[in-house]
């Protein structure tokens, strides 16, 4: 059994489900929603923290790559221009700042789901918070890689319906044949696109990931999955951490 804080420290909610049962889905389906893993004033905590930060952060240069600012050892802000997500800020290493954070990077819960989905030991990696301020124009469906990565987001934010910008997934999508792997590989080669965008998929199918700020959402990121766009003057942010195989080579 995990249980859950607030910002007073108080016990706010038991999560006495069966990890086991959640891992049952995640390995079934690519992915798991769990409703209450935060409580909504720890959330308001943690993003009040983040946003009185922001402006003070230092900020990416155009050299600096994902592997160098997760491993920098401060919070440094990577704003994305001139690409999908435009506009949206990825801040790394904010686990650094925020006590709250570092605890949700060290959750046991989470990692238990993880670990059981995956029938191997995956470790933490890093912490980002990503915060989208009216990002109109956001990657299609994509898989980050087929090699072993899993990854947790929790929602510090509200996001009722797609304005705000949700998480999508399309469940069944993490274990693609070796056929039709090298089949979209081909595709996108062609496209001139990344080789891990979805190409075999019918969006309709998607899991959209509409729900209230504490709301906790575990994927495996071999499956096809986006981020809805926003509709201007909406905002969403969230907190995700990345699992990689124990051991591995994560950069």
């Amino acid at each position: 059994m995990a249980t859950v804080t607030d910002a007073e420290g108080e016990a706010a909610l038991d999560l006495d489900a069966d990890a086991g049962t959640f891992a049952d889905t995640l390995a079934a389906d690519g992915v798991v929603v769990v409703e209450d893993f935060l409580a909504p004033a720890l959330c308001d905590e943690i993003r009040e923290r983040v946003e009185t930060r922001l402006d003070d952060l230092p900020r990416a240069g155009p050299d600096d790559d994902y592997g160098s600012l997760s491993t920098r050892g401060e919070p440094v802000v990577r704003e994305r221009t001139g690409e999908n997500d435009d506009g949206m800020l990825d801040v790394f290493n904010m686990d650094l700042a925020v006590p709250a954070l570092a605890q949700r990077k060290r959750d046991r819960f989470v990692a238990e789901i993880v670990n059981d989905a995956a029938g191997a030991r995956y470790t933490p990696d890093n912490l980002n918070v990503y915060v989208n301020r009216g990002v109109t124009d956001t990657r299609d469906f994509h898989a980050d890689t087929y090699a072993g990565k899993f990854k947790a987001f929790v929602y510090l934010t509200d996001v009722p319906d797609e304005r705000y910008g949700p998480f999508q997934y399309i469940p069944g999508s993490h274990e693609p044949s070796v056929l039709r792997k090298k089949a979209a590989q081909l595709v996108n080669r062609v496209r001139g696109d990344p080789p891990t965008d979805g190409v075999f998929h019918d969006g309709d199918d998607a899991l959209v990931c509409t729900a209230p700020k504490g709301t906790l959402i575990v994927a495996n990121q071999a499956g096809l999955h986006r981020g809805t766009p926003q509709e201007p003057g909406f905002e969403r942010m969230l907190a995700t951490t990345s699992y990689t195989p124990a051991g591995a080579d994560h950069h």
